[in-house]
């Protein structure tokens, strides 16, 4: 069965390469993708909204034209680099166009992984974030990645950042170092499975060498299906001094877990807090992608001396204009953002008032929040609760997560692709929602905490150690 395994992983190897786009299909999928947008976007909900995306549109247009002149086809990332403004105006970093595959390809690509994971510093060096172990060496972390297959680095990934998420209004740093942290995947999306992968490394005495890694298998398993232990998405610990509870909570997706429960281990943290008399709390989300809004609420539930509201606001899918002979009430409805009883009963479960728990189980001690790059979606959120009503702190690196608006709280669950072969899929999420205390921009710290090669090397975390100084400050 070993052996019927490797065959099944090097197949692909050989079927599959760097795929191109017919040029004379990218102006009609141009279109298209325009379209999607404008009909199920709520960004485009607004006179305002659809006028700026039909600027992109017009940008796009001219792009197109010059970029497909006398030419057979571009390659996927230039594609989809050419559709990036149309997803750039809407400030939605849930807006993703990427490669479409059969579930035979995709499936290979998943568990066909590249150990690289890198960090972009301020200086614009990418270092490697974990040792990294070739063919013929190991290498520390903080040692510089100056290539990629021969292609420098800082270019290549750049490319395959467009139009990929996580950069809500413009904040594309973020989106670039989702790719940079972890380019496996993406990689192979557009550069084909590969068995290995040759790297460009500058040691710290100067030397440039070129090294080789190998693809490690990793069976994928998909937690909305099925139970994994808790202890990956949640953990709890105290720090060395014993004066601050430091919960980390990794995603706030409703997974089923083996082993514990996330509304009951929550619960059990504040108890402990209580029954310690800890009054320094940090809550870790950095590279938390989001989830649920339930998860988050009854969080800050403890945090809260006062009701609060998930969403402050809530626009659905769907243009607010009236239409051609429309009845007014329709048309009041899609001002107000909704206009089927479904879209209705979401807004008002997502804008209902949340009481906070009962005085015997609040927290009321201090509060840092630790952020980075990769916090997101409802994780913004949460962020902006405890920073924006002057609960806590927030510590670490802009999110890519919005200040003012977030994007793509429900999906419509429809794949939706595009192309004359369905070359790639458009993920449209389709309701925004304007938090408590928005504000302009990304979802910025008090403190910000880069990482350093210093740090990396002597396996620190700067960041948790600068929350611990704030969390402590009176």
């Amino acid at each position: 069965m070993k052996y019927l395994f490797l065959i099944l992983i090097i197949t692909p190897v050989l079927l599959f390469g760097q795929r191109n786009f017919p040029a004379n299909s990218v102006a009609e999928t141009s279109e298209e993708i325009f379209t999607i947008i404008k009909d199920r976007h709520p960004f485009a909900a607004s006179l305002e909204g659809l006028k700026a995306l039909e600027a992109a549109r017009t940008q796009v247009q001219i792009e197109v034209k010059e970029a497909v002149q006398g030419r057979d086809s571009v390659s996927y990332p230039e594609f989809i680099q050419l559709m990036a403004p149309l997803q750039e105006v809407t400030g939605c970093g849930h807006l993703i166009l990427e490669p479409h595959f059969d579930s035979l390809e995709s499936s290979a690509i998943r568990e066909n992984y590249l150990p690289l994971q890198m960090v972009l510093l301020e200086d614009g060096r990418h270092v490697l974030k974990t040792g990294l172990r070739t063919t013929q060496d190991t290498f520390p972390p903080g040692t510089e990645v100056t290539a990629i297959e021969g292609a420098p680095v800082g270019p290549l990934l750049k490319s395959l950042a467009y139009f990929s998420g996580l950069n809500d209004q413009g904040n594309d740093y973020a989106g670039r170092m989702k790719i940079i942290r972890f380019p496996s995947i993406y990689y192979q999306w557009h550069y084909g499975l590969k068995k290995q992968l040759e790297v460009t490394l500058k040691t710290d005495g100067g030397a440039i060498r070129k090294e080789v890694i190998l693809a490690e298998n990793r069976p994928y398993i998909d937690p909305k299906k099925v139970k994994t232990d808790i202890n990956k998405t949640l953990a709890f610990s105290f720090s060395e001094d014993g004066e601050t509870g430091i919960l980390d909570i990794n995603k706030f997706s409703s997974y089923k877990f083996t082993n514990g429960n996330y509304y009951k281990f929550i619960r059990n943290v504040f108890d402990t807090l209580h029954k310690t008399n800890t009054q320094q709390l940090i809550i870790d989300i950095r590279d938390n992608g989001g989830g649920s809004s339930d998860r988050i609420s009854a969080l800050y539930r403890y945090l809260s001396d006062r009701e609060f509201q998930f969403s402050s606001a809530t626009i659905s899918t769907g243009p607010a204009r009236a239409l051609p002979g429309e009845k007014g009430k329709v048309a009041r409805r899609r001002a107000a953002g909704a206009i089927t009883k479904k879209e209705r009963r979401i807004q008002k479960a997502l804008t209902k008032k949340i009481k906070p728990m009962k005085e015997g189980l609040l927290f009321s001690g201090r509060v840092v929040v630790l952020v980075n790059e990769l916090s997101f979606s409802a994780s913004g959120i949460f962020a902006r609760y405890v920073q924006g009503s002057g609960r806590g702190k927030l510590v670490g690196m802009p999110a890519g997560a919005s200040a003012g608006i977030t994007y793509g709280a429900k999906s419509d669950g429809k794949h939706t692709y595009v192309g004359p072969e369905d070359n790639f899929e458009i993920k449209v999420n389709t309701i925004g929602l304007v938090p408590e205390f928005s504000a302009p921009g990304n979802v910025t710290p008090d403190v910000t905490v880069p990482l350093t090669v210093a740090a990396l090397r002597a396996g620190r975390d700067e960041q948790l150690e600068r929350a611990l100084e704030v969390v402590g400050e009176k």
